[in-house]
């Protein structure tokens, strides 16, 4: 396909096809997906899911789960389609192309309950936001890597609300981000979320985190918890055993084991 490249993602285990030039995914992906704590039958919603990396590799770990998807361009969620459909992964695989700044854009559509879509709640809401603040980036001139990495009409803070919002009671919500966001992440995620947990990735030992991973449980009250961390690659470039696991072998994240 001219302009699309083929990639491996856990060791070539599953195989994502997305743009050559414009927003491409990476191991941020494979690492929201890995600190999910997934269960059968569970329902996952990615919120701007692309083309579906994040949610595949969630569903390349338990296969048992239902899994939707929410992206703004149609282009992207076409091929998160077709990406399901190549792996084998295409049961009980929803992607839906809309905005979530219109509510009448989910007219008619169900969730995992059957209830209209912004009624019903899921057991787990993933997301990789926009990175950067509408002014505050250079956009690309590349239309599909400028929607992708910068904030348009629905900020960091609507964009956490909306994915709390989704989430069941008890629900789980994940965000992965950019630490240098982590004070707006988690004044938003507090106003629904308790039992907070905040996991840096450290690019090495000594390196300060550039992501940060950001989890918690809708209704709750529990107190906020920074993990210890995950360390992603030896002084020499070379991954870590932990995420080497993680990366390549479709391994969870432990936070008790770093």
């Amino acid at each position: 396909m001219t302009g699309w490249t083929t990639d491996g993602f856990l060791g070539g285990r599953l195989q994502i096809t997305q743009p050559e030039k414009g927003f491409r995914a990476g191991s941020d992906a494979v690492l929201l997906a890995a600190s999910l704590d997934l269960a059968p039958g569970q329902s996952v919603l990615d919120v701007g899911c692309g083309v579906g990396t994040a949610g595949l590799c969630a569903r390349y770990r338990e296969p048992g789960i239902r899994l939707w998807g929410l992206e703004l361009q149609e282009s992207l969620a076409v091929q998160a389609r077709e990406n399901a459909r190549a792996n084998g992964l295409e049961r009980d695989v929803t992607i839906l192309s809309v905005d979530i700044a219109d509510r009448k854009a989910f007219k008619g559509i169900e969730g995992p309950s059957g209830r209209a879509f912004l009624n019903d709640g899921f057991d787990h809401v993933l997301s990789n936001p926009p990175f950067y603040e509408e002014g505050r980036a250079q956009k690309s001139p590349n239309a599909i890597k400028s929607l992708a990495h910068v904030e348009g009409d629905v900020d960091l803070s609507a964009w956490i609300a909306f994915c709390a919002a989704r989430a069941r009671p008890r629900g789980r919500v994940t965000i992965i981000h950019r630490a240098s966001r982590l004070a707006t992440i988690l004044r938003e995620m507090e106003k629904t979320c308790g039992s907070l947990q905040v996991l840096p990735l450290w690019p090495g030992v000594g390196a300060a985190a550039k992501r940060v991973i950001v989890r918690g449980i809708k209704g709750d009250r529990g107190p906020l918890t920074l993990l210890p961390g995950l360390v992603l690659h030896h002084p020499d470039g070379r991954p870590t055993d932990e995420a080497e696991k993680i990366l390549r072998h479709g391994a969870g994240i432990d936070p008790a084991a770093h």
